[in-house]
């Protein structure tokens, strides 16, 4: 299972949401039908782009009509970039205040091999609430549904709070995970993804 002592986490309880019951039970219902429960890497990973990996690849229902609307996206299509995870719902007080500076952040690296997904904790007969969450933070960048597999794989295995950012390098793994939004995330999150931008791409196929 994931542990915060394996990567880089920021936590202050104080900002911590938990997730409603209706989440928890879907992952509990996923997991029993699937045979039992799944455990990730210690070092979580994105799904490698030929299958190689040991993440299993996980398709992510888009919003309708938002930007990046269409197909399932799979996370193995992200492989190659710096990717953000970025969960969150539309009504959290905390995800409000951070999501324009993810919106931000996004805009002013996008060009340099930098992308983000964000993960809505709504139910999908609110994505009327979460296209406006989008608005308002002008969101560019592809929104949608968290699933079962992303909290199992990526998300902290104790605190289930939104929002929550999980950044990987270009080769995929875990670099980073904060829970909360405060002053001074804005700084650390910009550096890290500097320091993963400066980093060779993966080899092709990978």
């Amino acid at each position: 299972m994931i542990h915060t002592s394996d990567v880089a986490s920021s936590v202050r309880p104080a900002d911590r949401l938990r997730w409603p019951i209706s989440i928890f039970l879907q992952v509990m219902v996923t997991l029993l039908l699937s045979g039992g429960v799944v455990t990730a890497q210690s070092v979580p990973e994105l799904p490698e782009r030929n299958g190689a990996g040991d993440t299993p690849d996980i398709a992510i229902n888009l919003v309708q009509g938002a930007t990046g609307a269409g197909e399932p996206l799979k996370l193995s299509s992200l492989g190659g970039q710096v990717v953000l995870l970025d969960v969150f719902s539309s009504k959290c007080p905390h995800c409000v205040d951070h999501a324009p500076h993810v919106a931000e952040i996004y805009n002013l690296y996008r060009q340099k091999g930098f992308t983000v997904l964000g993960l809505a904790t709504d139910q999908p007969d609110r994505a009327e609430d979460v296209k406006s969450f989008m608005s308002k933070a002008k969101i560019a960048y592809p929104v949608g549904f968290l699933t079962a597999e992303v909290i199992v794989y990526f998300m902290d295995r104790r605190n289930h709070g939104v929002p929550q950012m999980v950044l990987f390098g270009r080769d995929g793994k875990m670099v980073k995970r904060l829970i909360g939004w405060g002053p001074d995330d804005d700084k650390g999150l910009r550096t890290a993804i500097e320091a993963e931008l400066t980093k060779p791409a993966p080899r092709a196929g990978k």
